[in-house]
């Protein structure tokens, strides 16, 4: 069998995660592939603005890594050269929604650089006028890779195809070539815990449906510990321990409260998402509202003369330090009603002694909203989430059920199913055999470090400044 990596994120563990799951396919026999940029693209995920030294350095890593795992010179693929139509590519769109409509022989190119920008701007609301010189970049990668992509399967004819994440704009174009040609791909990405990896058969890691399959799957696969396994990923969350990303709420400070907090009112906390996480991926729209500062906007015209009523908005600690456009609208909102006190990203008000407080909690998309179930509070889910296919939630599908809910004295809704979804965050994934994780981003394969050396990053920045 020929497997062909569409080698597109070389951040450890990513890379890592590749020679992984080339080590094996190698010691079964079968034929692997690696594609190799030279700095071809205009831009990429892990070098945006195209720096040269950057380039080298990746370059250097690729290097060491197919040398530590013995891949012939003759199945290294570089770049075909690709001469681009740039007539294809509108000079210029009038919002990010637009742009994320715009595709080219049924790939959704738009979308992956929409959601590329989105991120590494982290902001969901981008003047697209703004940045048109990022936009245009971006658009002539995706149709260079779109394009190279077709030349590079037709070579290699590969069986499989292994690719990280299918988000972005480097790597969609390639994913959705294979999606086209029948040709079986799997993404990969981070597992439940720093230990693993997780590989996602004809879908992305951000497919809903393809994860709600998979907490059913895994629950019914499950031994006699599965309940205490899923119990430990929310008592872990609780404690600040590292599983498989950044623990959000490290620096808060236990049970603190925010100021003037009022036991004798009806206080509802509100968990919301970064946006910027969400609005480049197809399908995690809200299901009432266009997005969660909408939702919070509404919600509050609907309650602005409760005065027996507060809301408290638990801003997504990941967006601390930003003046984004989310964090704007925010504030604004903020200010305009005095039953709502919106605790910035920055705050150390304890996320779970709010959560302890509050007689409601509201989600949007957030992992607070299973957290809060699970914790014995009743919650009301507004968006799209990983679990918002699980019981233990009131789902309202409307405004005004919404509203109808947060007048009621709401009961919790206990469910087994908030523990199949802890145990899907544990168990999910693949144990690392060559890889040895040491923190979230560093690491050895084979008691070896892929990275470039302090002193050859050093000759490579040197090398690149005196062009």
């Amino acid at each position: 069998m020929k497997v062909l990596f569409y080698n597109g994120m070389n951040i450890t563990p990513h890379i890592e995660t590749e020679m992984e799951i080339a080590v094996d396919l190698i010691k079964n026999k079968h034929e692997v592939y690696f594609t190799h940029c030279k700095g071809d693209l205009l831009t990429c995920c892990t070098n945006p603005s195209h720096v040269e030294w950057i380039c080298r350095n990746c370059a250097d890593k690729k290097k060491r890594a197919f040398q530590l795992i013995d891949i012939p010179k003759k199945n290294i693929i570089p770049y075909p050269k690709i001469v681009l139509d740039e007539t294809i590519i509108p000079k210029s769109f009038a919002s990010i929604d637009e742009l994320k409509q715009f595709s080219y022989e049924g790939s959704d190119i738009g979308l992956g650089v929409a959601s590329s920008l989105i991120s590494e701007q982290r902001d969901h609301k981008l003047n697209t006028l703004l940045f048109n010189e990022h936009i245009q970049r971006g658009l002539r990668t995706a149709l260079l890779v779109h394009k190279a992509g077709k030349k590079i399967l037709d070579k290699v004819q590969p069986d499989e195809v292994v690719l990280f994440n299918g988000r972005f704009l480097d790597i969609r174009p390639f994913m959705r070539l294979c999606e086209q040609r029948n040709i079986k791909f799997y993404a990969h990405e981070r597992g439940g815990t720093m230990n693993k990896y997780i590989l996602c058969e004809n879908s992305t890691p951000h497919s809903l449906t393809a994860i709600a399959k998979e907490i059913e799957t895994l629950w019914g696969d499950g031994g006699p510990d599965k309940e205490e396994i899923g119990s430990r990923f929310f008592t872990d969350r609780r404690s600040r321990i590292t599983q498989s990303w950044v623990v959000f709420t490290e620096n808060q400070e236990r049970g603190r409260l925010p100021e003037g907090f009022d036991r004798s009112k009806k206080n509802i906390v509100l968990y919301n998402s970064s946006m910027d996480e969400y609005e480049g991926i197809a399908g995690f729209s809200s299901r009432i509202y266009p997005n969660d500062n909408v939702g919070l906007l509404k919600l509050m015209e609907s309650f602005q003369h409760e005065k027996n009523i507060h809301f408290y908005l638990r801003v997504h600690p990941n967006l601390k330090g930003l003046e984004n456009s989310q964090v704007k609208e925010l504030d604004e909102i903020g200010a305009r009603f005095k039953n709502l006190t919106v605790i910035r990203a920055e705050e150390v008000v304890d996320t779970y002694s709010l959560l302890d407080a509050a007689d409601i909690a509201v989600a949007f998309s957030s992992t607070m909203g299973i957290e809060a179930s699970f914790w014995g509070k009743p919650v009301v889910l507004l968006g799209n989430a990983f679990y918002d296919q699980l019981n233990g939630f009131y789902k309202p599908s409307t405004h005004e059920e919404v509203v109808a809910l947060l007048h009621q004295q709401l009961e919790p809704l206990p469910s087994k199913d908030i523990l199949k979804y802890g145990y899907w965050e544990l168990e999910r994934g693949i144990y690392y055999k060559y890889y040895q994780p040491e923190t979230l981003f560093t690491g050895k394969f084979m008691e070896q470090s892929v990275e470039v050396s302090k002193p050859k990053k050093v000759v490579n920045y040197l090398l690149a400044k005196g062009k």
